[in-house]
């Protein structure tokens, strides 16, 4: 985690899907940041499921992965007619913003950021396609910040923009 001690910073979960990225993420920094300025961004292209993760309820399934005492202190569990659901705890939530982005358009609406996340995406594009995204999200990255990507994905011949640091985590130059 970059050493964040001053200013409102903003992480980006790009192609957020459902959200549990961007909320895994707000529990990461809630647990660990100096600071406690900071908001997520979370964008999806499909308002569907934008909706289900501004509900911020899930499965109790999905809840395996999540450290127990993470779950204790972020997430509640649903009863009665939830039963068998977890929902984000409304601070956490407050934390996070969810809109609608289409990655191959222009994104300057969305401001700047210190980190994105952009995992598990590029597999399903082409090299030209992969160039023009990366491109318009390293727009919207700040020199010497992070984009990280999938493990199985990379930039190799996508960008000259950027340094690898470890394998799928990239700070723009």
């Amino acid at each position: 985690m970059p050493q964040w001690d001053s200013g409102n910073k903003r992480i980006w979960s790009a192609a957020s899907s459902s959200g549990e990225e961007a909320f895994s993420i707000a529990m990461v920094l809630a647990e660990h940041s100096i600071k406690q300025s900071w908001e997520i961004v979370g964008t999806d292209i499909s308002t569907r499921i934008l909706k289900a993760a501004q509900n911020a309820q899930y499965p109790m399934l999905r809840s395996k992965d999540i450290p127990q005492e993470y779950l204790k202190k972020y997430c509640l569990k649903g009863i009665d007619s939830e039963e068998g659901t977890f929902i984000i705890e409304p601070n956490l939530k407050s934390k996070v913003v969810f809109q609608y982005a289409n990655l191959k358009k222009n994104l300057i609406d969305l401001g700047d950021f210190d980190v994105i996340f952009l995992r598990n995406v590029m597999i399903y594009f082409d090299m030209e396609t992969k160039r023009h995204v990366v491109s318009m999200l390293l727009r919207q990255l700040k020199t010497g910040d992070y984009l990280m990507i999938g493990h199985s994905e990379s930039l190799h011949g996508v960008t000259s923009e950027v340094r690898s640091v470890v394998p799928s985590i990239y700070q723009k130059t």
